[in-house]
């Protein structure tokens, strides 16, 4: 079964879209959220100031789609390659590092990335297992029963306010 290695920008894009609830609603998910991201997502954004209300909104998201987060142990092939990926200079962040190190070593894992330079790594190290905003929602669309008015209503989010300025001529 394909699997998909979320980065926090995702899902941190789909809770700011009103959504948190809708894609927990799917119950769980073919997702992997590597501890880093879901440290990101929880931790470091309490630590930052985020309101409590949407840390356990997040939290609650994740553990809805993944159950809990996926663990990279020391020593492990997948932290190894982690440690790689940090070496300066420095180009992309370590959850989406975190992402590309777990998919490397789960061929059945697609990486699913936003930020142009993590997409562009995620190319060059996966070979092209890596999909971006809309194909993340497409597959959620496709196979895992979020609505065409959700996925909808996320892609004019993002495209309003981020590039491209409107969907793929796919969508």
């Amino acid at each position: 079964m394909k699997r998909y290695a979320v980065d926090t920008d995702i899902l941190a894009n789909i809770q700011r879209a009103g959504h948190a609830e809708t894609l927990g609603g799917l119950g769980p998910l073919p997702v992997v959220i590597t501890d880093t991201v879901w440290d990101e997502l929880t931790v470091n954004a309490r630590l930052n100031g985020a309101a409590p209300r949407l840390v356990k909104e997040a939290d609650d998201m994740l553990r809805a789609i993944a159950g809990a987060p996926m663990l990279l142990t020391p020593q492990s092939p997948e932290a190894r390659t982690l440690v790689q990926l940090q070496l300066p200079p420095p180009t992309e962040g370590l959850g989406e590092h975190s992402v590309i190190a777990y998919a490397f070593h789960h061929g059945d894992v697609t990486a699913v990335l936003n930020d142009r330079r993590a997409l562009h790594r995620g190319i060059e190290e996966l070979h092209g297992r890596v999909v971006s905003w809309h194909g993340f929602l497409d597959v959620l669309r496709a196979g895992h029963g979020l609505t065409k008015r959700a996925s909808d209503e996320l892609s004019d989010w993002y495209c309003a306010r981020f590039v491209p300025q409107r969907a793929p001529i796919w969508w």
